[in-house]
């Protein structure tokens, strides 16, 4: 009765074959010299690729957005300026650059929704965010003191935030386009609003930007509040993400609509708050 019984040389045999084959999955036998570690993850994501990568933002050059920029990726990234936000999404999407770094939150200013329906309309994938801090400086001329400024260029955002400070000196604000396209008019003296010249006014903009366009910082962190963040997106093609570090840290965001019913939302999110996820 019964199937055959094999030979026990036979069983002893298999279990041998089988413990090797399990050794050799495993790795290197008890003794073996430990592989060399992962070296520690950079401060900022390096690009792996030799050919340096083109990320648009929107601005001129010297605009937070740049600054931004290089914070996370280092300095050997072709940075492209363009705009506006859908600019910078129809370049990755058109290939004529590699990601777009692009603001979606400002920690006074709120949800830059624009970029979040943007998102909906472009196929692009979030690779990586960046919490930059956002401090104001006031930059001029060559030759111009702080007492000689009399009116400051900046965007209606940045002069809403150094508000306190201008009142505090009585300087006008005026408003522009851009943070860095106000140090770029003061430099080029073009497109100055009437009365405004090089001699009497001022922009509120990056360092960088003070850097770019050869403009004295007068005065540093003018800004009325300095827990002024802004979160920025790193968005590239599905595929491409093949060019940046491993080392980026994993996180997973969920865009969903929902109908106008009572406790919607609520319904929606309870199952991450019983499961403590924040």
């Amino acid at each position: 009765g019964g199937p055959p019984r094999l030979p026990a040389a036979i069983i002893a045999l298999a279990y041998l074959l089988a413990a090797i084959l399990a050794l050799a999955r495993v790795g290197p036998a008890v003794g073996s010299p430990p592989p060399p570690a992962d070296p520690a993850p950079p401060t900022s994501i390096q690009p792996s690729r030799v050919t340096p990568i083109r990320v648009a933002y929107q601005g001129e050059p010297g605009a937070y957005s740049e600054k931004s920029l290089r914070e996370l990726l280092g300095p050997n990234v072709i940075a492209v300026g363009l705009p506006s936000f859908e600019s910078c999404y129809r370049a990755v999407a058109s290939r004529e650059a590699d990601y777009c770094l692009l603001p979606v939150e400002n920690s006074l200013g709120g949800s830059i929704h624009e970029n979040y329906d943007l998102m909906l309309r472009y196929d692009l994938t979030i690779v990586a965010e960046h919490e930059f801090r956002v401090s104001h400086c006031l930059l001029a001329a060559e030759g111009v003191k702080r007492d000689d400024v009399k009116y400051a260029m900046s965007h209606p955002q940045a002069l809403a935030q150094c508000d306190n400070y201008l009142r505090g000196l009585g300087i006008t604000p005026n408003p522009a386009y851009d943070t860095a396209g106000s140090a770029k008019m003061i430099s080029e003296n073009k497109g100055l609003p009437e009365g405004c010249t090089p001699a009497n006014t001022a922009a509120i903009a990056s360092d960088l930007a003070g850097k770019t366009y050869g403009l004295n910082c007068l005065d540093a962190a003018i800004e009325d509040d300095d827990s002024n963040f802004t979160r920025f997106l790193l968005l590239g093609r599905r595929g491409v993400v093949q060019h940046l570090s491993r080392k980026i840290p994993s996180k997973t965001s969920i865009v969903f609509t929902l109908p106008n019913t009572p406790g919607a939302l609520y319904k929606a999110l309870a199952c991450f708050s019983l499961r403590d996820i924040d």
